[in-house]
């Protein structure tokens, strides 16, 4: 038989999401007592279906962490029920259990957010702002 060929598979894991927040973001702590926010996000996706279009909602948890407290508290006053972002990072999974009850669930693990809607009080100055961080939280500080 011929040489046996191995395909070189790279680790890809990036995603990017806008859609709006569907609930007020939340500032919790992990287990190792890293400071993080758990924001849900809904991103409509549209289709044609015959000869009409529809729209299909996905609803994701987003995890993301922040080196700098107090800019955490200031970006958590921002990010209210319906702020529209965008969300980068990488697509997780993680399995729990509770009272004998299995669950599992995919998240976005997220080193960066944007805000798409300007600040009220400086509206007519300030466009939209970019929350950056370079990792995101370590599997050890993910706090399933």
């Amino acid at each position: 038989m011929g040489e046996e060929r191995s395909m070189r598979m790279p680790n890809i894991n990036f995603v990017i999401l806008s859609g709006r927040l569907v609930a007020d973001a939340e500032k919790r702590v992990s287990g190792n007592g890293k400071e993080f926010l758990k924001l849900r996000i809904a991103v409509d996706q549209s289709f044609k279906r015959g000869d009409t279009w529809e729209n299909d909602t996905l609803f994701i948890n987003v995890l993301y962490s922040m080196r700098d407290s107090l800019r955490m508290d200031e970006v958590l006053k921002r990010l209210l029920k319906g702020v529209p972002v965008v969300v980068e990072g990488k697509l997780r999974y993680r399995e729990w259990e509770t009272e004998g009850k299995r669950y599992q669930d995919y998240f976005i693990n997220a080193y960066r957010v944007q805000i798409l809607e300007r600040k009220v009080e400086q509206q007519s100055e300030e466009g939209p702002s970019e929350l950056d961080e370079e990792e995101g939280l370590p599997p050890e500080d993910i706090p399933f």
